[in-house]
Parts: C-alpha cells; sequence; structure tokens
C-alpha cells in the first residue's frame, strides 16, 4: 500500500517551477530586469537599489529551489548570502566575480542598509506555500519558459566611448569673447567679430583703429605675443546684456539649453536648446548616458554689439552656441585651432553604432517563438524538457555575445559568432518541439513570421531613434519591448488555439 507523500516532497521540481511562474515571483523578475536596465540609469540612488534587493529575494529561492533543495535551505541559503554579501568586503568581492563569470563585468558592493529587504524572503515563503496545487504545477510546465528566458535575454550591453575636448568659460573683455578649454595647455580660442569666426586668442591681432573688425592681421604683427587675456575666468552660469540689467540669459547645467529673462530674472522663458533626447544621443555617441568625460553647458556670457547684442555658451563636449545680433542661434564645434558650425555633432547620426541594439533585437525575436512553442505544449508536455533545453541554450548564446558587444577583434568576432550559433541552435529545438505538437498549418505560418517580424521591428525602431523618431532611447526601449510582447502574446494565443488535441479528449482532434 502506498503511503500518501507530502506535496511539497513528492514533486519539488514542480513545486519549484510553480513558485517561479507565480504572478508575485513573475512580476519580480520583470520589475529586476526593468530597475537593473532601465530604472537604475536613469534615477541611480538608494530607492532603485533597495528595490532590486527586494525583487532578487523573491527571485532567488524559488532558483535554488529548481535544484531539490528543500524549500526551507534555499530560503535560509538566499538570506544567509545575502546578509555575508552586504556586510563583508570578501563576500562582496567573490559575488562580484561570480556576477563577472556569468554575466560580464560587475561590481557588487557592501552596504549594511540592504539588510532592510530581507523581509522580502517571508513573502516568498507565502508565495511558495500558494503555489503547490497541481493544477499549479501543470501551469507552471508551460508557463515558466517564458520569464526564465526573458531574465537571459533582456540584459543590456555597456557601450563604449571616446573622450573629447570641452569648452567650459566664456569671458568678454572689450570687443573680444574667448572660450577656454577643460583640457591643460590647450590654448583658448577668441572672436573680434560677434562669434562669426574663431581662431586661437595668441594669434588674434589687437584691434587696429584704422582698420574693420575683420581684416586680417599684418605681416609684422608678432603672432605669438597674446592680445587677449588668457586668465582664466570663473564659469558664470548667468549674465546679462550691458546697459540693459534686467535683460538677462542664464543655462541650466549640464543640458543644452538657454533660458532668457526680460524683467530682470523673476520669469524665464526657453530661448533656445537640444532636446533632451537628442542630448542622451550625443552622451551615448561619447561613451555611454552615463560617461564620466561627457560635459554638457558649462558658461554663458554676453556681449553687446552694434544693432543688438551676442550670447555664447560653453557646451562643454558639444563646442558652443552662439546667438548673433539677429536672434538667431547656432551650434558650433571644435575645428582645428577655432570654431565652425559645420564641425557640430549632428543631431542625428544614422552612422552610431547599433550593435548592441541588434544583438539584443535578434534574441529578443526568439521570445515569441519561444511562447508560441510553450503555448502548444498545452496538451503533450513532453516537449517542456526540449524546450527548457533550447532556451537555455539560447540564453547561453545572448551570454556569449554580450562578451563580444562593441569587443575590436582582429579578423572575427567570436563570441558574437558562438553566441549566434547558440541561438540558431537553440532556435532549431524550439522548432523541432513545435513539429512534435502538431500545430495546425495557419499557426505555423504565425509561428515562423512573427519572430522575424518582431526582430526587424526593434531593428526599426532603433534605426529611427538615430534619426530622431523616437527623441528619446527610452522611448525606443519601451516600444521595443512593447513590440516583443505584442508578438510573444500573438504567438501563444495563436498556438494555443492552434495546436491539434489529442483523440479522446474534448474537443477531438479534427481531421487533416
Amino acid at each position: 500500500m502506498r503511503h500518501p507523500v507530502p506535496p511539497d516532497v513528492e514533486r519539488p521540481p514542480g513545486s519549484a517551477l510553480a513558485w517561479l511562474a507565480h504572478p508575485a515571483t513573475v512580476t519580480a523578475t520583470f520589475l529586476l530586469l526593468i530597475n537593473d536596465h532601465l530604472l537604475k540609469g536613469l534615477w541611480p540612488g538608494p530607492v532603485t537599489g533597495k528595490l532590486s534587493d527586494f525583487a532578487g529575494l523573491m527571485v532567488a529561492p524559488p532558483l535554488l529551489a529548481l535544484t531539490r533543495l528543500p524549500v526551507p535551505a534555499a530560503i535560509l541559503a538566499t538570506g544567509v548570502g545575502f546578509t555575508v554579501v552586504k556586510t563583508t568586503e570578501t563576500g562582496a568581492a567573490l559575488a562580484s566575480q561570480a556576477w563577472t563569470a556569468l554575466a560580464g563585468p560587475s561590481q557588487v558592493l557592501a552596504d549594511p542598509t540592504d539588510l532592510l529587504a530581507l523581509p522580502a524572503l517571508g513573502a516568498a515563503w507565502l508565495v511558495w506555500r500558494r503555489c503547490r496545487s497541481e493544477q499549479a504545477v501543470r501551469q507552471a510546465r508551460t508557463l515558466i519558459i517564458v520569464p526564465v528566458a526573458l531574465i537571459a535575454v533582456t540584459a543590456t550591453a555597456g557601450p563604449g566611448g571616446w573622450g573629447s575636448t570641452a569648452t567650459t568659460a566664456v569671458s568678454v573683455e572689450d570687443d573680444a569673447i574667448t572660450v577656454f578649454f577643460d583640457e591643460p595647455g590647450a590654448d583658448p580660442v577668441a572672436s573680434r567679430d560677434g562669434g562669426r569666426t574663431w581662431r586661437a586668442a595668441r594669434s588674434l591681432p589687437s584691434p587696429d583703429p584704422a582698420s574693420t573688425a575683420t581684416s586680417e592681421p599684418s605681416a609684422t604683427s608678432e603672432p605669438d605675443s597674446p592680445s587677449v587675456s588668457s586668465a582664466r575666468p570663473s564659469a558664470k552660469t548667468q549674465d546679462c546684456v550691458p546697459g540693459e540689467p534686467v535683460h538677462c540669459y542664464r543655462i541650466t547645467p549640464p543640458r543644452l539649453a538657454v533660458e532668457e529673462s526680460h524683467d530682470g530674472g523673476k520669469t524665464w522663458e526657453t530661448t533656445w536648446e537640444v532636446s533632451e533626447g537628442r542630448e542622451d544621443m550625443m552622451r551615448r555617441r561619447h561613451g555611454g548616458s552615463w560617461a564620466q568625460h561627457w560635459k554638457g553647458s558649462q558658461a554663458i556670457a554676453v556681449q553687446k554689439k552694434a544693432g543688438g547684442h551676442v550670447v555664447v555658451v560653453a557646451t562643454g563636449s558639444d563646442g558652443i552656441a552662439v546667438r548673433d545680433v539677429s536672434g538667431t542661434w547656432q551650434r558650433l564645434g571644435v575645428h582645428g585651432d577655432g570654431f565652425l558650425p559645420e564641425a557640430a555633432a549632428p543631431l542625428n547620426a544614422p552612422e552610431i553604432d547599433l550593435e548592441a541594439e541588434r544583438v539584443v533585437g535578434f534574441f529578443a525575436g526568439l521570445l515569441p517563438l519561444l511562447a508560441g512553442v510553450a503555448a502548444a505544449c498545452r496538451y503533450r508536455r513532453s516537449g517542456t524538457a526540449f524546450l527548457v533545453i533550447a532556451s537555455t541554450i539560447a540564453s547561453l548564446g545572448f551570454l556569449i555575445a554580450r562578451q563580444g558587444m562593441g569587443e575590436p577583434f582582429l579578423f572575427v568576432n567570436l563570441p558574437l559568432v558562438l553566441g549566434i550559433a547558440c541561438a540558431l541552435l537553440g532556435m532549431i529545438l524550439m522548432i523541432v518541439t513545435a513539429v512534435s505538437m502538431r500545430l495546425r498549418g495557419w499557426a505555423w505560418l504565425y509561428l515562423l513570421a512573427v519572430p522575424p517580424a518582431t526582430m526587424f521591428g526593434i531593428w526599426g525602431v532603433f534605426a529611427g531613434w538615430t534619426r530622431g523618431t523616437p527623441d528619446h532611447y527610452v522611448t525606443a526601449v519601451v516600444i521595443s519591448c512593447l513590440v516583443t510582447t505584442v508578438g510573444m502574446a500573438v504567438t501563444a494565443a495563436i498556438c494555443w488555439s492552434g495546436v491539434r488535441a489529442p483523440i479522446g479528449r474534448a474537443g477531438e482532434e479534427e481531421p487533416g
């Protein structure tokens, strides 16, 4: 006579799958992804840091339980490990090495205040107690594939970059406007014609009363003798028109924008700006949205001229922005010993490297295929094992390909090639699994068409971002996530209804 065995002992793997597939755990998984790869970059600080800790403590115990570790032991091991990592430098160093081996360069910091997240383990325990039923186990065998795969394939690669000379200060002395750089030893650049032409300050001749402001220096002038002050002034973020104390301009570093006031600073309105989305694009071109060497607006100066006034803004890594006497604004980039409009970095950059986005888009295109095949396993759960293997291989391929993103190679980017090869192998296993599920012809049409459409859709979104539509990179990321989600929903719904039911079950198999 067979004695009843408690469900959590009889079916530990299934129970762990149900735990991992519970809506609370899946929500924590998505929260962990969005927070680590989006919110932390946009709003770094203790809030997003603690959010990751809470979500991670919800997800880690069910992952450990998949190894047949008893649930109490999984929760205890998670809590002890988290405490050691957050309270000792040795634990943090070991965790950093482990994450680096799994997902590329990473750093885990010891911070005892993160222990405030430990109550999340209690929430994980309560979730487990609610998901030990046979129904939950059956649902998990189908549904858990997608969120686990998402963990592996939605990471964002860190871009590389380059440095550049940045303008940091502006001064007005008599008829000369002088711009200074942050690079040690860099000569300042000056203009005597209201910002129309620029040249090295040391070679700029002193004004000759008998000549115009645009005349060339005489052959007898000494180019090495300084004719304008080379003393670096303090950077001003606000300046007023000489003789008009109520007409002022100001900048709000590091934004590439200028505000104007006609009432002495009581009210301000934007008179010139580069949109925040295009600013972000330029920062990424310089090496990522948090590149330490990027500088935005630094200083502003106003010069009185015949017929009006001139405003010059030191816009850091972007060069300078100049308002002429007619009120027209223009960006100028560094060129040789001066500034030229043609040297300004373009705000639309179709040449920007989108290798990381294309690789992520390629792997994201596998998710609709994965979701569709998972839904097709509703009657024949025997294919679940192949699907787990396929998703694991594809996820491993992404981790390998990620190591090659943005890296120069002499002949071939071997990590990228190996990663794509793993993805193709995983895709073949998914298709083989789908064949064994006996899908109808019209379901096959969607299953094979939606994944490449998703991939090309994501590529198109980021190609549009480089041209200004959408303006913000974050918007492009959100749209790409929506494209992927819609693709997954379509293939899952189609394959759920398009799989032939086995004979003898409700809704007998249709002929053909």
